[in-house]
């Protein structure tokens, strides 16, 4: 009977040599007690990880706008934060481990396309401008966080950042409310218009879900119910109709696709959020949300005005993309040639946006760009779809099948809200395909590793004489 030299390098999957016995090995237990990557040990990728969670949290969380307007300053916190993260990505391993994800290379040559379009643009020096800061600013949160975010514990904070970036988000309606007209917007921002920051709340609420599904602490499932509460009283407030379709959306996909957990906690939120409703959404508002057609009593005309401007660029929006299949009127120019190309107001068009993400995308980008963009939404979907269904079938996996759900019915509400709104060329398609590509990753390390009953000690067993 022989010993296995210890100072033999040992990690999951790797076998020593065997000498004359047959030998039967396990790998220690200390070499699979972390259920992380490999490189979860580099200093480097270790540091800017962290600076990547501030960077997230400084996006999600308006926290750059929300310091400048209180302090009358730019103190560029997304410089401060959003460079060490891109050094890391570079010198750390991001782009390797960002491109192992099929809806990283949707967003990335959809970047690509915008460059490819700029020749042909109506205004071409705005859109190459809108393109490069594309790449700087929105881009870079797939690799940010698809290349940093490794384990499954890593994961799980760059969820929690998310969600305390929403709970942010509700107090920034609370202290820095626009009430002019009757709707609840922000004084500032890009996201201050009312229909802007109901898609903003409809994306980042969720997130508080899973620390009301797997917080221990009743304190902290207290305020992340308090703040779900308070975010969906905001978005009816903002008078937007189709966050109130998004809104209905969600409810619906949370309670046919989530498990008894999910449909338990929206019967509960259900009844508060109505009363909510009728005691603090004013009247005008509510009369605003569900004005759809002229022919309904305690019509909102300011609403029915509304509709008819977005029905009319909506039809712009469609006949440009037929007019300019391949390169369309140039990224970011649909304002700009609508309104030089028109006589709708006196001797010129309204110069507004589509109001769906979708149209403006094709009319401004052409066809291929629209299905890079969608595609971008759509491989997403689908790759948080098998982290959820494979983590379904494991009862030792629960956690990564809230997370999983959570960010599923985020994206949800986000992509039915967006098709009401000008959000194109912002960072949440990137954000969210980064998202999904480190929860698939952290996952699959996880349904591999997870449950297994693996020795301590090495059996060696005699080889049976000749």
């Amino acid at each position: 009977m022989s010993v296995l030299d210890t100072s033999y390098p040992l990690w999951p999957g790797r076998r020593p040599p065997l000498p004359d016995s047959q030998e039967v090995w396990a790998p220690p237990a200390a070499a699979v007690v972390n259920s992380e990557f490999a490189d979860r040990t580099d200093p480097l990728r270790t540091v800017t990880f962290y600076t990547a969670l501030a960077f997230v949290l400084v996006k999600f969380g308006m926290l750059a706008e929300v310091q400048t307007w209180t302090m009358h300053f730019n103190a560029y916190l997304l410089y401060v934060f959003g460079i060490p993260a891109a050094f890391g990505v570079f010198v750390a391993g991001g782009i390797r481990r960002t491109l192992v994800g099929r809806p990283a290379y949707y967003w990335l040559f959809f970047s690509l396309w915008l460059f490819i379009c700029t020749p042909f643009s109506s205004w071409k020096y705005g859109s190459f401008m809108l393109a490069k800061n594309y790449v700087r600013d929105d881009l870079l949160m797939v690799f940010t966080i698809a290349g940093l975010v490794v384990s499954w514990r890593e994961c799980r904070l760059l969820v929690r950042i998310i969600g305390i970036a929403a709970i942010l988000n509700v107090v920034t309606g609370r202290m820095f409310a626009n009430l002019e007209g009757g709707r609840l917007g922000l004084d500032f921002g890009t996201v201050g218009n009312p229909n802007d920051y109901a898609g903003h709340l409809l994306l980042t609420l969720p997130f508080l879900l899973v620390m009301v599904y797997n917080s221990r602490s009743i304190v902290v499932r207290g305020l992340a119910l308090a703040g779900i509460c308070g975010g969906i009283l905001f978005i009816l407030r903002t008078g937007s109709r189709g966050a109130l379709i998004a809104l209905v959306v969600c409810s619906l996909y949370a309670f046919l696709r989530g498990g008894a957990v999910q449909r338990i906690v929206l019967l509960c939120l259900a009844p508060l959020v109505i009363v909510a409703v009728f005691a603090f959404v004013p009247r005008a508002t509510l009369q605003r949300v569900v004005s759809f057609s002229a022919s309904e009593q305690d019509v909102s005309e300011e609403a029915l005005q509304s509709s008819d401007a977005r029905r009319y660029l909506l039809n712009k929006g469609l006949e440009y993309t037929a007019e300019f299949p391949l390169f369309g009127v140039g990224p970011g120019q649909f304002p700009s040639y609508e309104g030089s190309h028109n006589k709708v107001i006196g001797d010129h068009g309204m110069w507004h946006q589509t109001h769906n993400v979708w149209v403006q995308v094709s009319s401004e980008c052409g066809i291929p760009g629209a299905i890079l963009f969608i595609g971008g939404f759509v491989s997403s979907f689908l790759m948080l779809n098998r982290t959820y269904r494979k983590a379904a079938r494991r009862p030792d996996c629960r956690d990564i099948r809230t997370i999983t759900f959570c960010v599923m019915l985020g994206m949800v509400g986000y992509c039915t809200a967006t098709s009401f709104l000008n959000f194109a060329y912002f960072y949440y398609g990137p954000a969210i395909a980064g998202i999904a590509i480190s929860l698939w990753r952290a996952a699959n390390y996880e349904f591999e590793h997870r449950g297994k009953d693996i020795p301590r000690v090495m059996a060696v067993v005699p080889r049976a004489a000749a």
